[in-house]
C-alpha cells in the first residue's frame, strides 16, 4: 500500500505540474499570438496522447508536428523574404517545440504511473480475492479453498490411509435460469441447493462452491460403496425448486465423483481425472 501511496502523489504532483505548465503556456502564446487556438488545440492534441497512449507516441507527434510547421515556414519565408518575421516565427517555434517535449515527458509519466497503479490494483483485487474464502450466497469455501482441503486430505490419506470421496455437481441450464428470472431469484435457488446439500451430508464434509454453476463436495472418510445413497438422496433433495411466486421447476445435474487414488498426489491431478468424468453422468 505504500508504494501505491507514493505513486499517487507523483501522479498528483505530474498532473499539477502539467496544469501550471500548460497554463503558463496558455497564456504566453495568446499574449504573443493573435490566433492561438490552432497552437493550443494541437498541443492539447499531444497532452492528450501522451497520456493515453504514452510518451512515445506524444513525442512522436511533437516530431511530426515540429517537422511540417518548420517545413512550412521555411517555404513560406523563404518566398516572401521578410526576415523579421522570420525569425518570430522560428523563435516561437523553438519555444513551442521545448513546451511540447516537456509536456510529452510529464503527460508520458502520467500515463505510466496511471498504468502502474491499475496493475497495483488488480493486484491487491487478486489478492483479496483469494483471502475471500466464503461464497457469500451459499456460505460454501471457494475454489481457492477446496483446493487447499483437498489438497490437505489427499496428504491425511497417504499419511494414514483414509478413504474419501470428492463430489462434483454441475447445475444444467444455469445461464438461462438466470436470464430468465434475475438475479434475486437465482441467489434465492442457490440458497435452497446449498441448504438441500447439507442437509444431505454430514457436518464434518466440506462443501465448496467452486464456480457460479458448481458445488463439489469432499466426503471425509467415506468409501465408494455409499455413493450410491448419497447420490441417490441428492437427486430426491435437489429434484425441484419451487419459485419465489410458488410456481416449479424441475432441476438437473451432472454429476461425477472420485475416491482417493493413490497415483493421484495433488490437488490438480485429482480435480483433472475428476474432470474428465463430469459429462458422463447424470442425476
Amino acid at each position: 500500500m505504500k508504494i501505491s501511496f507514493n505513486e499517487s502523489q507523483k501522479m498528483f504532483a505530474y498532473m499539477t505540474g502539467l496544469a501550471a505548465a500548460l497554463a503558463l503556456f496558455i497564456q504566453y502564446v495568446s499574449a504573443q499570438q493573435s490566433e492561438p487556438i490552432l497552437i493550443i488545440c494541437i498541443t492539447l492534441a499531444i497532452i492528450s496522447a501522451g497520456i493515453w497512449l504514452g510518451s512515445i507516441y506524444a513525442l512522436a507527434g511533437t516530431i511530426i508536428v515540429l517537422f511540417v510547421l518548420g517545413t512550412l515556414m521555411m517555404f513560406f519565408h523563404t518566398g516572401q523574404g521578410g526576415a523579421a518575421s522570420s525569425e518570430t516565427g522560428l523563435q516561437m517555434l523553438v519555444i513551442w517545440g521545448v513546451a511540447l517535449l516537456l509536456f510529452s515527458f510529464m503527460s508520458g509519466r502520467i500515463h505510466d504511473i496511471a498504468i502502474g497503479l491499475h496493475r497495483s490494483v488488480k493486484h491487491l483485487q487478486d489478492e483479496i480475492k483469494s483471502f475471500v474464502a466464503i461464497d457469500r450466497v451459499t456460505g460454501f469455501d471457494n475454489k481457492q479453498r477446496m483446493k487447499l482441503e483437498l489438497s490437505e486430505e489427499i496428504k491425511r490419506a497417504e499419511r494414514y490411509g483414509n478413504s474419501f470421496v470428492f463430489l462434483l455437481l454441475q447445475m444444467h441450464y444455469f445461464k438461462e435460469f438466470k436470464s430468465l428470472y434475475g438475479e434475486k431469484e437465482t441467489d434465492r435457488l442457490f440458497q435452497f441447493v446449498s441448504s438441500q446439500i447439507r442437509s444431505c451430508v454430514r457436518e464434518t464434509d466440506k462443501k465448496f462452491r467452486p464456480s457460479e454453476e458448481r458445488f463439489g463436495i469432499l466426503l471425509t472418510h467415506t468409501p465408494a460403496e455409499h455413493m450410491p445413497a448419497v447420490l441417490e438422496k441428492l437427486k430426491k433433495q435437489l429434484d425441484t425448486y419451487q419459485l419465489k411466486n410458488g410456481k416449479y421447476v424441475t432441476l438437473t445435474f451432472h454429476v461425477c465423483h472420485l475416491s482417493y487414488q493413490n497415483n493421484l498426489k495433488t490437488a490438480e491431478q485429482f480435480l483433472e481425472e475428476l474432470e474428465n468424468e463430469m459429462m458422463m453422468n447424470e442425476l
